[in-house]
């Protein structure tokens, strides 16, 4: 059950919103907003040439812009890379949204985002619970995507009813709320086969948006995104995408598959699910644990740029 409370924990990781001025992340590149429906803002880096071919990045649970940063930094001379902030993130909005399906919301931000900046033959790229909102937006078939990225993409597990019930118990509000530095601190590591200094200044966002006033309505938006990604099953749909997409996990990855849960079964055999995609190219990332694109940022920028010439 330790085993279970970890492996949760870490998806409350680098929580921040636009709220309280002191408690929001301060990033490295110039950040811009847009409105989307509901007057609902936001946050976004852009970054590289602009005539470039655009890479998209969508955060995972529990993620903001600052989990992109090594691959900004390694993509930025060859691609526009935009990484934005998911409502309830980072510098963007953050309420209760009431929303039945977290995927299906996410998917609809990113879309509306998307034709907002006028993106074309985007290359979409999202992170473990990004990676599952990238699938439902590639479903939907926008005209303006053209490729998909799923790093360590939530959605290929699933889980049975009991299974589920049981994720949901230990990933509600107050569970998070209640959560000690130590178990903060856990929770990071366990995402990394070896902690970057960037963890080190993520875990400090953490520990001040614990302190926000808009912390509870946050800790709602992550139990929503637990429920969001058990409810909005994409495996049996995998078959449906039509565009030319990669599949990238890290060798030690340490949430996928759940340790508790799935015992028997490899990260290998998850990233084989991506198979039932019919153009897909699938590597696993040497020395590289559920954060990936941080944890070997030199090996995933590579297989990204390796991956794309196909």
């Amino acid at each position: 059950m330790k085993k279970l409370i970890i492996i949760l924990t870490i998806t409350s990781s680098h929580i921040l919103s636009a709220q309280d001025d002191e408690m929001i992340p301060s990033y490295k590149y110039n950040t811009e907003k847009v409105t989307i429906s509901e007057g609902i803002e936001l946050a976004y880096v852009n970054e590289g040439p602009q005539d470039a071919p655009v890479i998209l990045m969508v955060h995972g649970l529990g993620g903001y812009i600052k989990n992109w940063y090594p691959t900004i930094d390694g993509l930025k001379e060859t691609y526009r890379c935009i990484a934005l902030d998911l409502p309830g993130y980072g510098q963007s909005t953050i309420r209760d949204f009431e929303k039945e399906d977290y995927m299906q919301f996410f998917a609809n931000s990113v879309n509306e985002f998307a034709e907002k900046l006028e993106l074309n033959k985007v290359i979409l790229m999202g992170h473990s619970m990004g990676g599952q909102v990238s699938i439902v937006m590639a479903l939907q078939n926008p005209k303006w995507l053209e490729r998909l990225i799923l790093a360590a993409p939530a959605g290929f597990e699933t889980f049975t009813e009991a299974e589920g019930t049981l994720l949901k118990q230990f990933s509600t509000a107050s569970a998070l709320m209640s959560h000690t530095e130590e178990q903060i601190y856990a929770a990071y590591q366990a995402n990394f086969v070896s902690m970057p200094a960037l963890a080190e200044e993520m875990i400090q966002d953490r520990l001040k948006a614990k302190e926000a006033m808009w912390f509870a309505d946050y800790a709602l938006i992550r139990e929503m995104g637990v429920k969001g990604m058990l409810r909005h099953s994409v495996k049996e749909d995998l078959s449906k995408i039509k565009i030319p997409t990669v599949v990238l996990f890290g060798k030690n990855d340490f949430l996928i598959p759940n340790k508790y849960l799935h015992p028997s079964l490899t990260t290998s055999q998850i990233a084989e699910i991506g198979k039932e995609i019919p153009n897909v190219k699938i590597k696993l990332i040497e020395t590289a644990g559920h954060m990936l694109q941080m944890d070997n940022p030199t090996s995933f920028n590579l297989a990204v740029k390796q991956l794309l010439t196909y």
